[in-house]
């Protein structure tokens, strides 16, 4: 009997810890069936696109925007907006109980490492049931489950910043998330899954809400940024709340305030940003503010870009640069500022005045072939082409062409002492030609400079300047390359300067060309 009796209690108390173990899964929502989840997550932001099925994805017109603005006199100030573009790494697939999808590799898709993200997990009937958080790149992303119908709502802030909770008694279609700034960069994506046994994948990529601008400041066609105040951007709303459920956002508060770029660096060349967020609608009336911007050791002013389209949740690269001129007014001709250069069938002009460019026969619209391809020691008509000037072929077609040696002789003429483009500064007696490395320094080529008797220092982006390239005298390894300058002109003429570095530019004189000589070209502005 008394062992019946302690058998009988074993019993009891066995049944007894099931009925709690029941009763507090029930209560608690106990995992108890083995299944887990692991999460993979990554993030995208609004496109040009169809929009993502299943998800709070959105969809903008695409497209860079460009406004100019001038500086001063002489330069103007571009600003190109455009739309960073990425794609989704989970659009196919949300959720599955296969193994995480490959990484596509594309940055913008990855979530950057230690960010902290948030799932909250509302059951079938759209019960909110609790929330875990995991920070990317920290260990496996992963939890147990029970099998089931559910709702994941994965958000996060792309700044780590804090972020509202959702009380214990909410359903899915009453979470709002009041009173979100800017900084927060909030992301968030929703997925409808069913957890079956095993381990199940479930896949997400967090949208970006808000809109996110990177600036860059590059003024390196003309020199440097002596300083810069400051830059900031607007509109942008002080708050805006977000429906967790339909990702859709209210903009709240003043839309007045500009955000101001947090700048890595103030001087240089290149002056470049951390990325700005803004919550604002969808605007045309978007504008960035520069305040105190000096280049040059200019009088510091400010400028403003006006009329950008912005859109929300989309990630901007806004590149500001300096125009630089490419033309340049001497002896009431405009000259290009650069030497003529061939490439692939497309000419132009080379971008930065020093630059040597390519050399041609007299007569002939194809430059010299200098890669061994073929014998070019003298021009040929099957090599070189026909006699068509080859600076009417730069875009748009026949608005340049060659300089006559008359035009050359009178810019000679001007420039000499006395001559109406010497400014006479320093001596009356020397011409307005200065021979110098185009920067003052052996980094940069030599030449002569037109309109200056001393090398024009900041201001030498604006000035005619001809680099000394040499020639190609009926040979293919050059001559007098960085000693002197031999231009092709029209009529079968040529320009010839030399001189030395640090000395007044008299030694320049025009005569016929050779035909076997492969010479540079300097186009001038046709019809004047």
């Amino acid at each position: 009997m008394k062992n019946f009796k302690i058998k009988l209690g074993l019993a009891t108390t066995l049944a007894l810890a099931l009925f709690i173990s029941s009763c507090s899964k029930e209560a608690n929502e106990a995992v108890t069936d083995g299944s887990t989840i692991r999460l993979n997550i990554g993030q995208t932001y609004a496109k040009a696109a169809p929009a993502k099925v299943g998800s709070v994805g959105r969809t903008f017109t695409a497209g860079a925007q460009t406004v100019e603005v001038a500086y001063n006199n002489e330069y103007t100030l571009v600003a190109t907006l455009t739309p960073v573009t990425s794609g989704s790494s989970n659009d196919v697939l949300k959720a599955s109980n296969r193994a995480a999808t490959t990484s596509t590799g594309n940055s913008e898709q990855v979530l950057k490492q230690g960010t902290v993200y948030y799932v909250a997990i509302f059951d079938a009937t759209g019960k909110y049931k609790e929330t875990k958080s995991f920070t990317q790149g920290a260990g496996a992303q992963d939890f147990a489950i029970d099998k089931g119908k559910y709702t994941f709502v994965v958000y996060a802030s792309g700044t780590n910043k804090s972020l509202p909770t959702i009380a214990p008694n909410a359903t899915l279609s009453t979470v709002n998330f009041t009173g979100l700034t800017a900084d927060k960069d909030f992301m968030l994506d929703q997925v409808e899954f069913e957890v079956k046994a095993g381990q199940n994948i479930l896949n997400a990529d967090l949208d970006h809400l808000f809109t996110q601008v990177t600036l860059k400041f590059d003024s390196s066609k003309i020199g440097a940024v002596t300083a810069i105040a400051g830059a900031n951007i607007s509109p942008s709303n002080t708050n805006a709340d977000v429906i967790l459920s339909t990702a859709a956002v209210t903009y709240t508060g003043s839309a007045t305030a500009p955000v101001a770029f947090n700048l890595k660096n103030t001087t240089g060349t290149v002056i470049v940003s951390d990325s700005t967020f803004i919550t604002t609608a969808p605007t045309t009336t978007g504008i960035v503010e520069l305040t105190g911007l000096s280049i040059n050791n200019s009088v510091a002013k400010a400028l403003s870009f006006k009329n950008l389209t912005l859109n929300p949740g989309i990630k901007y690269n806004l590149e500001l640069k300096v125009k630089a001129p490419t033309t340049v007014e001497l002896g009431g001709k405009v000259w290009a500022l650069g030497n003529l250069t061939y490439s692939n069938g497309v000419y132009g002009f080379a971008q930065t005045n020093d630059s040597y460019g390519n050399y041609w026969f007299a007569g002939f619209q194809i430059p010299k072939v200098l890669d061994g391809s073929v014998n070019n020691q003298k021009p040929s008509t099957a090599i070189n082409g026909g006699a068509t000037d080859p600076c009417s072929l730069v875009l748009p077609l026949n608005t340049w062409r060659l300089p006559t040696a008359q035009e050359f002789n009178t810019l000679i003429t001007n420039t000499n002492a006395g001559g109406v483009d010497n400014p006479q500064n320093i001596n009356n007696w020397d011409p307005a030609r200065w021979v110098d490395t185009y920067d003052g320094t052996a980094g940069t080529n030599l030449g002569m400079f037109f309109g200056s008797q001393v090398n024009p220092g900041a201001d030498r982006y604006k000035e005619f300047y001809l680099p000394y390239g040499g020639s190609y005298n009926d040979n293919n390894t050059g001559d007098s390359f960085g000693s002197q300058g031999l231009y092709l002109l029209a009529n079968n003429q040529r320009l010839q300067m030399t001189g030395s570095k640090n000395t007044q530019g008299w030694s320049i004189n025009t005569a016929a060309a050779d035909p076997n000589f492969a010479m540079q070209i300097r186009c001038i502005k046709k019809g004047l």
